[in-house]
């Protein structure tokens, strides 16, 4: 039986990412056993794909014990193929040791002085028999698809992933006709709300009254999903919808990912901050999806942009000056139109 090793300490779009790779390699090798090293981000997600046959948890944070504990649990085993893709030191260390047929990695490029640097040292790029090169977001001059780099490496060991093709991903909740007739059997359009939306001009004060206004003129219901999410702007925004009972606009909050990918699926379109989870799970489902960002991030944020889907970004600051939400809202207006 062949063992084939992900780390992916990282976050949950990041993890989405590879999930094409493992679906490839569970139909090449069907009796193959997949592990995966998580994060605190992803961990609970990942343990949900009835694909991953065990799912190691590790935290930059662990106590050196536990840290060697997990790197033993690690490199005791036999690999055919381990995937070092997350950047991370710990990762990497763990590769070099491994006893795997086959090492595949991902280096993140920086300079020094304008000569090219391969992060974290010279010692990865002589552990990996074959590794794509990423450049550092402070040193991006152009977009360099992320994606499309992580597929060159699954189809290093001949598993033919298209770049078009759809992400796989976890099966639709069982309930989830019964949740969407009695919840969402209209057209909606899906708002995704975070951290990342605090630094807009005047959320905190308009965003409430610059909504209404963009369902009129959008026409379509509004389902406004969120996790966790303490800021005020949200806590305003959630008083004055329940205070007013604005039946074109739903909310629903800490959602599990199940229904969350099902929402995003079923929508017209989704909306948020960068989400990378609402990101790549656009790019699951090839669904449209407006991406609110600063525009000196453009280059960067390019770089995830899923190749299946119809994306588009608008800004909510250029390189002089915030921008408000009611001007960011008419954008998207505009756009959305154009899909």
């Amino acid at each position: 039986m062949k063992k084939f090793i992900f780390f992916r300490t990282d976050r949950l779009g990041d993890y989405i990412l590879i999930t094409n790779i493992i679906c490839a390699l569970k139909k090449k090798y069907p009796t193959s056993k997949i592990i995966v090293i998580a994060s605190q981000y992803n961990y609970n997600f990942i343990k949900q794909n009835k694909l991953i046959n065990k799912v190691i948890l590790f935290n930059k944070n662990f106590n050196l014990i536990k840290k060697v504990k997990i790197f033993k649990e690690i490199i005791k085993d036999k690999y055919h193929v381990s995937f070092s893709i997350d950047g991370k030191s710990f990762s990497n260390l763990c590769s070099y040791f491994l006893n795997s047929d086959i090492k595949l990695g991902l280096l993140y490029k920086s300079y020094i002085f304008g000569i090219p640097f391969y992060k974290p040292n010279l010692l990865c790029r002589l552990t990996f028999n074959k590794y794509e090169i990423f450049t550092s977001k402070k040193f991006l001059k152009k977009p360099e698809h992320l994606p499309s780099k992580l597929i060159n490496l699954g189809n290093s060991l001949g598993l033919n992933i298209n770049y078009k093709d759809k992400y796989f991903f976890i099966p639709r909740p069982k309930n989830f006709k019964k949740i969407i007739s009695e919840n969402f059997h209209k057209k909606y359009v899906l708002i995704h709300l975070d951290e990342k939306w605090i630094d807009i001009k005047g959320i905190d004060t308009d965003f409430y009254i610059n909504l209404i206004r963009f369902q009129k003129l959008i026409r379509y219901n509004i389902v406004i999903t969120s996790f966790n999410n303490y800021h005020n702007y949200f806590k305003n925004l959630k008083k004055l919808l329940k205070k007013n009972s604005i039946n074109k606009i739903k909310l629903v909050e800490n959602s599990n990912l199940n229904v969350m990918e099902r929402l995003i699926n079923c929508s017209i379109y989704s909306i948020s901050c960068h989400s990378g989870f609402l990101v790549q799970i656009a790019g699951c489902n090839k669904t449209k999806i407006i991406d609110i960002i600063n525009k000196k991030d453009l280059i960067w944020y390019s770089c995830w942009k899923p190749l299946n889907t119809k994306h588009k970004f608008v800004f909510k600051s250029n390189y002089e000056q915030k921008f408000n939400i009611q001007k960011i809202l008419n954008n998207i207006v505009k756009i959305s139109k154009k899909f």
